[in-house]
């Protein structure tokens, strides 16, 4: 059970009512681990962000494993006496320790439409999490996206007061939209949560638009150390990529981010993900990953970005619809995917729509690698096909046997 009594220094009182906030959660959107033992929960439509304690989540796996639950929808419906067909899914994270998966979504139960966090086990154990019992604390946001606002007829502007977080250095980076000409807002809130949280206005020239905006938010985000400046790399829609020192966050101020990339037009930025592939050879190299919702996702070398955010950055606009600009990338064949994570050394792990069934499925992708062999079929799936006696091709076949066993597919190895 995810059950226990919050031992941070928080004072009861501060226990007491961060509790009653948390669980009279008016939506569950955007999740972030601080640590094995908080999970952050974005209340958007509240406003609020609550701290969750997860220290009896459990232990570590033997060793990294792939999930391979397709069809999660009926699993989850089963699971919590939900409508399958009824589920809007919002963010995904994973555990640093445990590595399940934690899913936040608003799922339609005995007739009742409710915001639920969920966490998921490889073997398609499903538990919701109990707000009533979890310590947890909570942190009001000041200034929230003006209720009053809506996007085609009926998408609310405060939905938009968080779209992401990233906590690095003991604090919670905060990206959505306030109030006022400056809407696009990135705070910086210490944890254990205080009264000392600093809220810094975000504009940037889109390429693609041609013009500098003020009020389009940062839709996904991560902090990395390049060349030693600690650094915000914030993804927008349509789709600039762009970089702000943490340094230039001071409270109250209106700042303007470099634009380094344009990545192409028409499309959502789901996630920014940073981490470390090996490769056959046991090198290590970084990089950085935009996972996009209508397109091909962009991976980045880290040094190429480095360079990038200490370069002018892009002040004109493309020459054509479509056209990209600044840092060098590599599209990637993430086709479907609606959330991703880092799962850890080997795998990412991703809330992707199936495209055979239309049911949502929570899958792995090796990391290097990023596509699911199984959902191919090519001259080497013919049962008389041979493997030519050279060292590529035995290193095809060994690379396929790897991810035929990924997938659940050890009987196909060969």
């Amino acid at each position: 059970m995810l059950i226990r009594t919050f031992t941070t220094s928080l004072s009861m009182l501060a226990l007491t009512a961060g509790l009653a906030q948390a669980q009279n959660l008016q939506s569950a959107s955007v999740l972030e681990f601080g640590d094995a033992d908080t999970l952050f929960v974005a209340d958007s439509i509240g406003g609020a962000i609550h701290a969750l304690d997860l220290s009896d989540a459990g232990a570590a796996p033997a060793e990294p494993a792939p999930y391979n639950l397709l069809d999660l929808d009926g699993v989850l419906a089963e699971a919590l006496g939900a409508d399958p067909r009824r589920f809007t899914y919002h963010d995904l994270a994973v555990h640093p320790v445990t590595r399940d998966a934690y899913i936040s979504l608003t799922a339609t139960i005995s007739g009742a439409v409710e915001p639920a966090v969920v966490s998921v086990a490889r073997d398609g154990t499903v538990r919701r999490l109990d707000l009533a019992t979890l310590a947890s604390d909570t942190f009001t946001l000041q200034d929230p996206a003006d209720d009053g606002v809506t996007f085609w007829r009926d998408i609310p502007a405060a939905s938009f007061t968080v779209t992401d977080l990233d906590f690095a250095a003991g604090e919670l980076f905060v990206s959505g939209l306030s109030t006022g000409e400056f809407a696009s807002t990135l705070r910086r809130v210490p944890f254990p949560f205080a009264d000392a949280a600093s809220s810094t206005g975000i504009e940037m020239f889109h390429a693609a638009h041609g013009q500098t905006e003020t009020r389009a938010p940062v839709r996904a985000m991560t902090v990395l150390d390049l060349d030693g400046v600690s650094t915000v790399v914030a993804a927008y829609t349509c789709t600039p990529l762009v970089t702000v020192p943490v340094s230039d966050l001071q409270d109250g101020a209106n700042i303007t981010g470099r634009t380094i990339a344009e990545l192409g037009y028409g499309s959502t930025p789901l996630e920014v993900l940073d981490f470390q592939v090996m490769d056959m050879q046991g090198n290590a190299a970084d990089y950085v990953l935009v996972i996009n919702r209508e397109m091909d996702a962009d991976l980045i070398a880290l040094p190429d970005l480095t360079a990038a955010a200490s370069a002018p950055g892009l002040a004109e606009a493309v020459p054509y619809l479509g056209a990209t600009a600044g840092v060098n990338t590599t599209p990637i064949p993430l086709s479907g995917v609606f959330q991703a994570a880092d799962q850890d050394a080997q795998f990412l792990l991703a809330l992707r729509r199936n495209m055979d069934t239309g049911t949502m499925d929570l899958v792995s992708f090796r990391k290097g690698v990023y596509l699911r062999l199984s959902e191919f079929v090519s001259e080497y799936n013919f049962p008389d096909y041979e493997y030519a006696d050279n060292q590529f091709a035995e290193q095809t076949r060994m690379f396929q046997n790897l991810l035929k066993a990924d997938e659940g597919f050890p009987d196909q190895m060969r």
